[in-house]
């Protein structure tokens, strides 16, 4: 039986206190929401949010959005300004077999819960969290439901802290699907620096008309 309640839309454990996963999620504020029509994102350059495909294309035309580019599940969006008051995170491009996790995202009331837990299932592309029983849970359990897609995993390392995925779905009532950051690092990687070298060309004059 699912151990998990809704609070604010992230599942969290029953027998937690609510400000306990608000507390975490001050850790992590490169995650954010997304102008209307909403959803989840994680900002991964100053004017970049990473998200999930369905997101990024709801988002084509909207005010403050300048360009969307999708790919497979995946879409970055490139606001207008840069997002303010928030540092961006990288993403993680190593093994994440037996990894613990860190998901985040907003609920109704449009504050930030962080949650964690461990991964259960992974592929070169996806990876699956688990609801557990409280018995195999972690202190601070949690999942996404699908009113967070586009919401991002983190993983934390020697080296800081890391965005390893995006969340794009659920299988059942207890598995919260994700895109795994590192297969599509090296896309973002291509459409962000094209992007600055269009810009450099407009800034010249060079740039085609």
């Amino acid at each position: 039986m699912c151990c998990s309640l809704p609070a604010a839309a992230v599942l969290t454990r029953p027998d937690r206190d609510d400000a306990e996963y608000l507390e975490l999620a001050s850790r992590y504020t490169s995650a954010l929401t997304l102008p209307a029509p909403g959803g989840e994102g994680v900002l991964v350059a100053p004017r970049w949010v990473l998200t999930s495909a369905q997101r990024a294309q709801a988002l084509k035309g909207s005010k403050g959005v300048q360009s969307v580019h999708v790919r497979d599940a995946v879409g970055l969006v490139q606001m207008r300004e840069p997002v303010r008051a928030r540092t961006p995170s990288f993403l993680y491009r190593g093994d994440l077999a037996g990894k613990t996790v860190i998901v985040v995202g907003h609920g109704g009331d449009g504050r930030a819960r962080a949650a964690i837990n461990t991964i259960d299932r992974l592929s070169p592309s996806t990876f699956g969290l688990r609801v557990k029983p409280l018995d195999e849970a972690s202190d601070l359990q949690g999942s996404l439901t699908a009113a967070e897609i586009g919401a991002p995993v983190y993983v934390e390392s020697a080296d800081g802290i890391f965005v390893a995925g995006i969340h794009t779905g659920s299988e059942g009532q207890d598995w919260t699907l994700f895109a795994r950051a590192s297969a599509f690092a090296e896309w973002v990687d291509d459409v962000l620096v094209a992007a600055e070298r269009e810009a450099q060309e407009e800034l010249l004059g060079t740039g085609t008309r």
